[in-house]
């Protein structure tokens, strides 16, 4: 998988890839009812050094978004500590909020059919396509690192 500056796609589908601001509030703009499934939340690896969060962004019950974050284990209990207290809201309520927090990097990546996280996608029951699209971005916050990895589901662009 390489990963590009820029998704090689055009109009609404390039407009979503390449949105600055909060997923979940452009979401809401567009399609109004936004809900965010928590799918799993918690320490991951065997010596539980790393920790994940995983969730569905639904509009009118329809999966629309994955988003998986990941961090290390002292990220989450320091810098990053506010994202134990999230629960069900998405994780824009501290990305976009929060003045020590900036981006450091965006790139996109199309996810085919042979990619592990296309494989758990698909046993999740979320894609009927054999190409979609993710990006990867990391956030900064008191010097820690956060990875967030938005897989942008078929319904978002059927829904349209």
């Amino acid at each position: 998988m390489t990963w590009l500056t820029l998704p090689t796609v055009e109009g609404k589908a390039f407009s979503w890839l390449t949105e600055e601001g909060s997923l979940t509030e452009r979401l809401k703009g567009e399609f109004g009812n936004v809900k965010v499934d928590i799918m799993y939340e918690g320490y991951i690896s065997e010596n539980k050094s790393e920790y994940m969060r995983e969730v569905i962004i639904r509009s009118d019950d329809l999966p629309m978004i994955y988003a998986k974050t990941l961090l290390k284990k002292s990220d989450i209990e320091d810098a990053w500590s506010c994202l134990k207290s999230l629960g069900q809201q998405s994780l824009a309520n501290i990305l976009f909020k929060d003045p020590k927090i900036f981006r450091r990097s965006l790139s996109y990546q199309i996810c085919k059919p042979s990619d592990a996280l296309y494989l758990h996608l698909k046993s999740l029951n979320l894609l009927h396509e054999d190409v979609v699209w993710l990006r990867q971005s990391e956030w900064e916050r008191e010097g820690k690192m956060l990875l967030l990895v938005e897989v942008f589901l078929p319904n978002l662009f059927s829904k349209q």
